[in-house]
């Protein structure tokens, strides 16, 4: 499971396929994200033996834009990746209007 989380974030970090991820996509990613991670949190052992790799994939889109956003600031961000996905998971993906980026910014931001 941890093989295709790691495979998938490398994938995502091409900008041609981050480049056509909306908000919505990215909300309902770091939703997925840190339902993992808090399932890994409770039963380390049955969180991987039970998160599908379609699921890894979606929470990689999450990990991975979050990492490339990091990269791209001008200034460190002060949240951590786990925070940061709390923060977007938080919004509505029906009601969210902002760009991708600004979501990544408002996460970072805290």
């Amino acid at each position: 499971m941890i093989r295709y989380f790691f495979v998938f974030l490398a994938f995502v970090s091409m900008n041609s396929i981050a480049a056509e991820i909306d908000s919505k996509t990215l909300i309902l990613s770091c939703r997925e994200y840190v339902a993992i991670y808090d399932r890994r949190g409770e039963k380390s052992l049955l969180a991987s033996i039970s998160t599908s790799p379609a699921e890894a994939m979606r929470a990689g889109i999450c990990r991975g834009m979050l990492e490339e956003h990091a990269k791209h600031q001008r200034y460190s961000c002060g949240n951590q990746w786990y925070q940061q996905a709390s923060v977007i998971a938080n919004q509505d993906p029906e009601l969210y209007q902002y760009s991708k980026e600004q979501l990544l910014d408002e996460a970072c931001d805290g």
